[in-house]
């Protein structure tokens, strides 16, 4: 017997496991720029990510073993906190050390000079009474990551 296969691109993935976090918001859209330059912002985190993630004032990758990345990332208020993160093409997914906080980004090119990007950020400590909170965060990033990708 053989079983249906179905391949989901990192954006569809990364929708499925938003939607199994109940206390996460997920967002995503259509970025006039190429996949390329778009990731290249979560690619070269440390550069990449404060530029458009409002609430991260600095990021130091402190360990890198292939994929996986462990993170310090200091924010706007000044706390600091540690964080575990996969890192492929199309694909990011960054969890606290506690696990209180989990953060996931993904995109694909969509045609040419366009790319589909998701994120979505969740705090199970805070819960589903966060989700407008981060809701408002989650839009602000991607409205700087696009505005960044399309001027460049």
């Amino acid at each position: 017997m053989s079983w249906p296969r179905a391949e989901l691109d990192p954006v569809a993935r990364l929708r499925v496991l938003a939607a199994a976090l109940p206390h996460a918001s997920f967002e995503e859209r259509v970025i006039e720029a190429p996949f390329e330059r778009v990731w290249s912002y979560i690619e070269d985190m440390e550069r990449g990510v404060p530029q458009f993630e409002g609430n991260v004032r600095r990021l130091r990758v402190v360990r890198r073993e292939g994929e996986r990345l462990w993170l310090e990332s200091e924010g706007a208020l000044g706390l600091t906190l540690r964080m575990q993160a996969v890192l492929r093409p199309g694909w990011c997914v960054m969890e606290t050390a506690s696990g209180s906080v989990q953060i996931g980004m993904a995109a694909c090119a969509e045609g040419p000079g366009r790319t589909h990007f998701a994120h979505f950020e969740g705090s199970r400590w805070l819960g589903r009474l966060a989700r407008p909170l981060f809701r408002r965060f989650v839009r602000r990033d991607l409205a700087s990551l696009a505005r960044l990708a399309e001027q460049e």
